[in-house]
């Protein structure tokens, strides 16, 4: 029997050691098609679930949370069908959780096809490696694009301050600014609906969303809780 969509349903949450949890609640994929949203628990993790008007497309997003040691980690995502906006819907129920438990910080490990999704929500990419760091500098000195001109030239900067430092606790302090600066441009593309090609970027890395990346993605995310008839507000 397919889901019926009640529009707008309001969100109740109940508590399970410690954590505060969404209770079952229904929302619309990118196509208005309901899902219904619930919380399946497992010894060592759990997972949101997506359950499509048809009963046998279940989507999953495994996350491990640690109350104890303030640890939200995003695990992996698989949606089914592909391409319907499932994943999204999963990802803000994640974020949704994340805030109503006061969570500091939230990691995702992210392979290259999946680095552009979590940049879209105000991921940010989350690496100490400089191998990473200035692959990633060195593709963005290559974009043609005037709208990124002073893209373009902050990364050549970067280059050369890191090419220049005369010890690794030098280059250390450009960290922040490099990550940050490839993160903002793939979010920009992400949010006008262009496609990064994946094999530009570095082949994998970490990703981090915190309190204050909900507060700057705040107008963002919530356009797009609206869009899925999710009942909630940051």
């Amino acid at each position: 029997m397919a889901i019926e969509i009640l529009r707008k349903q309001p969100l109740t949450f109940y508590t399970q050691n410690g954590i505060n949890f969404f209770k079952p609640f229904r929302a619309v994929d990118k196509n208005k098609n309901p899902l219904e949203l619930s919380w399946n628990h497992k010894p060592d993790f759990s997972s949101i679930t997506a359950k499509s008007k048809y009963n046998d497309d279940i989507s999953i997003y495994n996350i491990k949370i640690d109350k104890s040691k303030n640890d939200f980690k995003g695990d992996s995502i698989v949606t089914t069908p592909k391409n319907k906006g499932i994943g999204e819907v999963l990802n803000l129920a994640s974020i949704i959780t994340f805030k109503e438990n006061n969570f500091v910080d939230y990691s995702v490990f992210a392979l290259r096809n999946a680095i552009q999704f979590y940049a879209k929500y105000g991921f940010n990419l989350l690496s100490s490696n400089f191998n990473e760091i200035m692959h990633n500098l060195k593709f963005l000195t290559k974009l043609k694009d005037e709208r990124y001109i002073d893209t373009r030239e902050s990364a050549k900067f970067l280059i050369n301050k890191v090419q220049q430092a005369p010890n690794d606790a030098e280059k250390i302090k450009y960290i922040p600014t490099a990550n940050n600066l490839v993160s903002d441009y793939i979010r920009n593309l992400a949010r006008e609906g262009e496609k990064i090609d994946g094999d530009d970027l570095y082949n994998h890395t970490h990703m981090h969303f915190s309190t204050i990346d909900t507060i700057r993605n705040r107008d963002y995310l919530n356009e797009l809780f609206d869009k899925h008839e999710i009942d909630y507000k940051i």
